[in-house]
């Protein structure tokens, strides 16, 4: 009797094992979204941001954060003030479902700094009395 209750052990086990790697095995497919995200990237000189949007897409529209807006795939703008700007960019798809998407990123502006450099290297002083 003990060894028929090891071998009945043996064999639920077996089935137990069997038929929870066909579950697992048969698990629904993950489906992957076609739809492009809306993403852009930026590069800067100085105070001024050229900003890169996704491929795929249509309508730009560009809010910097500033009051300023644009429009395009490729986009220039120049800060006049310092500080952390929200630049958004919204725009249509080409292919999927229809609406508009959008994106965003913080961009810090820094050009007092530069504007003060470029103040004293034009700056002329002399000792004594007088500055030119």
């Amino acid at each position: 009797m003990n060894r028929l209750g090891i071998a009945l052990g043996l064999i639920v086990v077996a089935v137990a094992l069997v038929v929870g790697a066909v579950l697992f095995s048969n698990a629904p497919p993950q489906t992957s979204n076609n739809v492009n995200a809306l993403s852009f990237t930026y590069t800067v000189n100085n105070n001024t941001f050229t900003f890169y949007a996704a491929d795929g897409f249509t309508n730009y529209s560009w809010d910097f954060g500033d009051s300023s807006t644009g429009a395009g795939s490729v986009v220039s703008h120049t800060y006049q003030t310092n500080g952390n700007y929200q630049v958004t960019l919204i725009a249509d798809p080409l292919t999927g479902p229809s609406g508009s998407l959008s994106a965003f990123k913080q961009v810090l502006v820094t050009t007092v700094t530069t504007l003060i450099h470029h103040y004293f290297e034009n700056l002329n002083v002399t000792m004594g009395n007088s500055a030119t």
